[in-house]
């Protein structure tokens, strides 16, 4: 069947010679869905060499003049009927109720009872069709107005079967007539809805397979992230076993160097180590600024206090005393003098930067003493070591500090820092739940990439014009 187009107005169906006429007023669009073929726009005077042949003679005889197609649906009967509901309410307002007969309302209830609640595809016999039978026209909506369908012949069928080209925009056709091949099965029955349809990205050339491509490597990018953090879930319970076996182990006396860990710092990292000494308050150093919280539990600006312990054996080892905030950095606050005091701690090597940290972040300046990360290496640069290899391998996190003079008078003084516990160390952020969440995440989004790239394509793969 064929289908016109123009606006808002409903064009009247026609013959040859009336068809050329409105052809040579307005640009027309031709288009073969019902053969597969693509869309084209050809000026009037190259379809007029080409229906030339199928115009009629001044010899010809005359032809019956075209009879319209009655469309009235039982939609528009039900309007009707409310619209003389209406007019009934407005009188009744104005010059008040008449009790109708009873015969009235049975008349109105059968008529309300045989209406659908939603219009419904309407079937007609066309008496315009030229054909030995009629053939069937179907209506299928009465909201794309502005468009009428009738029977196509062979020789509409031989024109609009030669289209070569895309669908147009519907803005590049504006004020046109559109006259297409369509199907009476297709759902798109809007010209405009059509050209639409038909200008989405996977239906010319080589564009499905561009679109498959395309969905395939999106989908292995995001499974490459679900794998990576699978990998990422068994690495952080890896570190968490570890860090509670060593945790538990006996802790280890150092007395002097050498020190245990010297060259091996990997096999003692996260044992408790119990060292004595005397700090060097004259070279204390300060990493940060860094968050930390008070006894209540408030969050307050800091430090990161790091002072070097001198050990019995002139030997010296870094001591991260814990957070001290920023109102007590004044030393005249904390007076601290020398004396022999017991650290027990965690033995670390420092904050470990990944590979952002360590090429993208700002640097420690060890020569003015300014550092913003923990690293025992440049650390040790400002701690006067004798052992200056050992003290840059490891420092200790301090989370106990006894001082033997507290010790004999029986009283333990109140220190400002705010040390780490020995739980901390298996509390992460993103544990291994965590990261198994962002897995699922990361697997349920290429499995939606994967589902919508193969509907996607295997719609493109049958589409019909």
């Amino acid at each position: 069947s064929i289908r016109t187009w123009c606006g808002m107005r409903l064009l009247q169906p026609c013959r040859g010679s009336q068809l050329l006429r409105s052809f040579s007023r307005n640009r027309i669009q031709f288009s073969l869905p019902a053969l597969g073929a693509r869309h084209f726009s050809q000026k009037p005077s190259e379809l007029s060499e080409k229906v030339a042949e199928t115009l009629p003679t001044p010899d010809s005889p005359a032809k019956p003049r075209l009879e319209p197609v009655d469309t009235t649906t039982f939609m528009d009967m039900q309007q009707e009927d409310r619209f003389v509901e209406r007019r009934i309410e407005d009188h009744v307002k104005e010059h008040g109720e008449q009790i109708p007969e009873a015969q009235d309302f049975q008349e109105a209830a059968q008529r309300l009872a045989e209406a659908p609640s939603a219009p419904v595809p309407l079937r007609l016999r066309d008496p315009n069709a030229v054909a030995e039978q009629q053939k069937d026209v179907i209506i299928r909506s009465r909201t794309t107005t502005g468009q009428v369908l009738w029977p196509a012949t062979k020789e509409d069928i031989e024109i609009l079967s030669q289209s070569d080209q895309l669908y147009p925009r519907p803005f590049q056709v504006e004020g046109s007539v559109i006259i297409r091949l369509v199907r009476l099965s297709d759902p798109v029955t809007s010209p405009v809805g059509r050209m639409v349809r038909n200008r989405q990205y996977g239906i010319r050339g080589n564009e499905k397979w561009q679109l498959l491509a395309t969905g395939f490597v999106c989908m292995l990018m995001v499974f490459s992230l679900g794998a990576w953090q699978l990998r990422r879930m068994k690495w952080k319970r890896d570190l968490i076993e570890m860090r509670r076996e060593r945790l538990a182990m006996p802790r280890l006396q150092v007395s002097g160097s050498p020190f245990p860990w010297k060259d091996q710092v990997p096999d003692y990292v996260y044992r408790v180590v119990e060292v004595r000494g005397v700090f060097d308050h004259d070279q204390e150093m300060h990493v940060g600024p860094r968050p930390g919280s008070d006894e209540t539990g408030e969050t307050t600006p800091g430090v990161l206090v790091v002072t070097p312990l001198r050990l019995e054996d002139g030997s010296t080892v870094l001591v991260n005393r814990g957070h001290l905030p920023s109102y007590r950095l004044d030393r005249a606050t904390r007076k601290e003098v020398p004396t022999w005091v017991r650290v027990r701690g965690v033995l670390e090597e420092g904050e470990i930067p990944n590979l952002v940290g360590k090429y993208a972040r700002l640097k420690n300046r060890p020569d003015k003493k300014q550092y913003l990360y923990l690293l025992a290496d440049e650390l040790a640069e400002n701690a006067n070591a004798r052992n200056h290899e050992e003290c840059a391998q490891a420092l200790v996190t301090a989370i106990d500090v006894l001082y033997e003079d507290d010790f004999k008078a029986g009283y333990r003084r109140q220190l400002p820092f705010t040390m780490k516990h020995k739980e901390d160390y298996l509390l992460f952020w993103a544990d291994e739940h965590t990261h198994f969440n962002y897995a699922m995440q990361w697997f349920g989004m290429g499995t939606l990439f994967m589902v919508m790239t193969f509907y996607k394509f295997v719609e493109v793969y049958r589409w019909r014009f």
